[in-house]
């Protein structure tokens, strides 16, 4: 089905690849096709548990493919924002924020533009120690892109969101690591194996709708005005938790000292869709 990207399902993980080597895994639009397409598979499959993304060859993803230029959809009024086509890489990110299965990255090489942008809204990176990253646009005559300016305060602070994107400048794994970017750095031969092992115990240990039900609330609550918000969704999430049959499995592989078999899938969520404001 893909030619830009590869997908294999093991031990209820999804591992995505990026599969451009020749190019440094720089994405087109095919490739942001591709990821939406791959994202919904491992959404829709009760057998998927977490995803992993990667990358093929030396680079995670060298950003946009700009060998024929930016090559993207113009047009449209910028001041109005009449006929304005989305970006791309926007309608990419948003379809990954809205996952209900954790998204870990395994970034084995260099992370440049919409190759560091993608993994924002993913729920944790971890990088090779010879990792570059860069969010170059303001050294390619553009903006900030894929929701970028929206994620990456909330992950490095105000500040050193500012330093990056207004110079635009290289840094290496270790400043990723300080800034908190990145969560762990090892061995490029074994950050892919790191991030296996993460997604395996989320896999293997905890109930799907607890952990979608988690993901979806961190996000939200960073943007909340108040604590009570939290604590009004979370009430209305813990009556519906305890309602399934996960919570009950919770308690008694607990007693018996047993791994817990969690039978709640994430089509269980649907008493929650209606909680968030719609997409604008």
């Amino acid at each position: 089905m893909f030619e830009d990207i590869s997908y294999d399902v093991q031990d209820r993980i999804a591992l995505v690849m990026f599969n451009r080597p020749e190019v440094l895994n720089a994405a087109r639009i095919r490739t942001h096709e591709e990821l939406q397409a791959a994202l919904d598979m491992a959404d829709r499959d009760d057998g998927v548990r977490a995803v992993v993304v990667s990358g093929q060859g030396r680079a995670f993803c060298a950003g946009t493919d700009l060998t024929q230029g930016f090559n993207l959809p113009e047009g449209g009024n910028p001041a109005s924002g009449e006929g304005v086509p989305p970006d791309i890489g926007g309608t990419t990110v948003l379809r990954l924020f809205d996952m209900r299965k954790p998204v870990a990255a395994a970034i084995n090489g260099a992370a440049v533009g919409f190759g560091l942008t993608f993994t924002l809204a993913m729920d944790i990176r971890f990088a090779a120690e010879t990792a570059k990253f860069a969010l170059p646009f303001v050294r390619r005559g553009i903006c900030a892109e894929s929701c970028c300016s929206w994620f990456l305060p909330r992950l490095v602070g105000l500040q050193t969101a500012q330093d990056w994107m207004l110079s635009g400048r290289t840094f290496l794994a270790g400043e990723a690591l300080a800034r908190g970017l990145i969560y762990d750095i090892t061995p490029p031969d074994r950050v892919l194996e790191r991030a296996l092992i993460w997604a395996g115990e989320i896999a293997g240990q905890t109930a799907p709708v607890s952990v979608a039900l988690n993901r979806r609330l961190l996000w939200q609550m960073a943007g909340a005005a108040h604590p009570a918000e939290a604590h009004r969704f979370e009430s209305r999430g813990l009556i519906a938790c305890m309602s399934g049959p996960d919570a009950a499995e919770g308690v008694a592989s607990f007693k018996e000292r047993r791994d817990p078999q969690f039978t709640g899938g994430v089509r269980d969520m649907a008493f929650m869709d209606d909680w968030w404001p719609r997409r604008p």
